[in-house]
């Protein structure tokens, strides 16, 4: 019995000794890539020829990988596209092994096609680092080791402004809000935007909210590059004392650097006391039990000494 017990107990701490070893590994590996970014500014539709350099951090072997990519963000997601800024990007090395603490320079350029007309641009560079598969050698097979691995990754943005013309056009494609609320039920305001000029769109939102005894003022920002989507976001909770219709204003501004260009969008919202809910429930359940006459099952004798 003893022996079994010993068995087990060793089989556990042999377990969790082999997990944390794993999970040292993977906390070992690392990439650092240099600069951190690239913002290039050009007066014509020029060629710009850059240099990335990729260095490896940590104690394991890695083998890299850098892909060109459009970059599309938002306060909601981060993507990657094949499109636009990432044809004009190109690598002379895009696969290579990197030793511990060896460092590799990788040039890179990007050439803007002269068809291009004024165009705030934001491309990336995503360098990944894959810690090389152990592998054990048993007679005429091989067997790849099972290991818990981490796979660094790195966005260095490039972003690119040409001249031409200044085109500021922002579309509200949809938007979405609240028609019925209760008093502390929190719901979000999303409003989806797409991009339809030419320059950069620095982006601030503000919803007024308009009700019988009270007001309230919610706030946003963001910013979405031409030809991409952005979704604005904010969020209200009606307070204890809010109930009513509400009528909520909201007035989108936008402009590359002075915000001059607006839209707007009006809703209309309907809450309903949680307070008032209450009442009506304890009102219905006074007439039931006055109307059946129930009597309650606890009596209280009271005796005169």
């Amino acid at each position: 019995m003893d022996s079994k017990r010993f068995t087990k107990k060793f089989s556990v701490i042999f377990l969790i000794l082999v997990l944390l070893a794993s999970l040292g590994s993977v906390s070992a590996t690392g990439i650092l890539a240099s600069p951190g970014g690239f913002h290039l500014t050009m007066t014509t539709p020029q060629t710009y020829q850059g240099t990335l350099t990729v260095e490896n951090i940590g104690t394991n072997t890695l083998n890299v990988t850098i892909d060109k990519k459009r970059l599309q963000i938002d306060n909601v997601n981060l993507l990657f596209s094949d499109v636009g800024i990432a044809t004009w990007i190109s690598l002379n090395q895009t696969n290579f092994i990197l030793t511990p603490n060896q460092k590799v320079e990788v040039p890179f350029t990007v050439n803007v096609p002269s068809s291009v007309n004024y165009y705030d641009a934001m491309g990336a560079l995503v360098v990944r680092g894959y810690p090389l598969t152990n592998t054990t050698q048993q007679g005429n097979s091989s067997l790849s080791s099972m290991q818990v691995q981490q796979v660094p990754e790195i966005v260095v943005p490039i972003t690119v402004g040409l001249p031409g013309a200044i085109v500021e056009s922002l579309q509200l494609v949809d938007h979405s809000t609240p028609s019925f609320l209760l008093n502390l039920m929190k719901s979000s305001f999303v409003y989806h935007v797409k991009n339809n000029g030419t320059v950069y769109a620095n982006m601030t939102g503000d919803v007024d909210i308009k009700g019988w005894f009270s007001e309230h003022h919610l706030s946003m920002d963001g910013g979405v590059y031409p030809d991409d989507q952005y979704y604005l976001k904010t969020s209200w909770e009606p307070g204890i004392t809010d109930f009513g219709l509400y009528d909520a204003k909201t007035t989108i501004k936008y402009g590359r650097v002075n915000q001059t260009q607006t839209l707007t969008t009006d809703d209309k919202i309907f809450v309903f006391p949680v307070w008032l809910i209450v009442l009506i429930v304890l009102g219905v359940t006074v007439w039931i039990i006055r109307k059946k006459d129930i009597k309650s099952p606890i009596k209280i004798r009271i005796e005169k000494k």
